[in-house]
């Protein structure tokens, strides 16, 4: 007895969400463009990488938000006969661009900064300390945008991108100060190898989440253990199969189980009671359940694992 159930309670309110993460996303690529392109010419003309690197992230701020901005909007799109899911994993994908993208650069910043270390050049603190001030402004703007809207994969990419890279600048402001006041230009380099250092720490956790979601594991959100227990627990069920679980995009995820019942249980008070157990204890699964009598799966060659009568 195949059922297919899903939940709507929560969808208006994502389309909302969605909606407003793409305005943001528009706003803050478009200012991040415009900024990181300024402070990578002075940042070239002061010679400080400090403040090089910082354009360079931003940079990636202003890739990471267009990517991020038509996720939003594709993911607002509705399913078709040749995507049934519709394009809610375009959310996924741009999440884990904006974390290979911050990974990335902290590579490069770590490369300029040995080299800018083996190459020393005279530098004005003061003057990239100011354009690094106008990285906070605009980092932080960005953040707030994009943080008044969801909480999907791909919205707390674009924000922890956003928000390392205010962090960055504020760095990089007492760092010209600090070169200013003692008149030691390694300080620059170093600052940013630390840069660098802190980026990769700190979006590693990130990438390999978004990575999981990418390769169809559970949702962190979701215990498949209690899931399978919940299952288990139903009167009448006496063995289950090919359960899996997987995320569809934004607060959604995926689930399919064959449930195995006795002689004498009531097929649709076994699926019933599954999908009650589903809906008021794990929020946000779209379920298949398949209600088959003892037998069925022995054919199949399927591993089973044990319920109750």
């Amino acid at each position: 007895m195949p059922h297919d159930h899903h939940h709507h309670r929560h969808a208006h309110g994502e389309d909302r969400d969605r909606a407003g993460s793409s305005t943001g996303f528009a706003r803050a690529g478009l200012v991040n463009l415009g900024w990181a392109s300024l402070q990578a010419v002075a940042g070239v003309a002061l010679g400080s990488t400090a403040l090089l690197s910082d354009s360079v992230h931003n940079l990636g701020d202003a890739a990471g938000l267009v990517l991020a901005w038509i996720a939003a909007v594709l993911a607002t799109r509705k399913a078709t006969d040749r995507r049934t899911w519709g394009w809610h994993r375009a959310e996924q994908l741009a999440g884990f661009a904006n974390a290979s993208l911050v990974l990335m650069g902290a590579v490069v910043v770590a490369g300029g900064s040995i080299w800018k270390f083996a190459h020393p050049a005279p530098l004005d603190g003061l003057q990239v300390s100011a354009w690094a001030v106008g990285g906070i402004a605009i980092n932080g703007l960005s953040a707030w945008w994009i943080g008044s809207h969801g909480h999907d994969l791909n919205s707390r990419g674009a924000f922890l991108h956003l928000v390392s890279d205010a962090a960055i600048s504020a760095a990089v402001v007492i760092g010209g100060v600090a070169v200013h006041l003692s008149g030691r230009s390694w300080i620059d380099p170093l600052l940013a190898l630390a840069i660098s250092l802190w980026l990769l720490v700190h979006t590693w956790p990130f990438f390999r989440e978004a990575l999981d979601s990418l390769l169809d594991a559970v949702p962190t959100r979701h215990d498949l253990s209690r899931i399978e227990r919940d299952l288990a627990e139903i009167a009448g069920v006496v063995a289950m199969h090919d359960l899996h679980l997987w995320p569809l995009g934004g607060d959604r995820a995926a689930l399919t189980v064959h449930l195995v019942h006795g002689t004498d249980a009531d097929p649709s008070a076994i699926l019933e009671t599954a999908l009650d157990k589903l809906h008021h204890g794990h929020a946000g699964l779209h379920a298949t359940i398949q209600v088959e009598p003892r037998g069925v799966d022995d054919w199949h060659g399927h591993d089973i694992c044990p319920g109750r009568e």
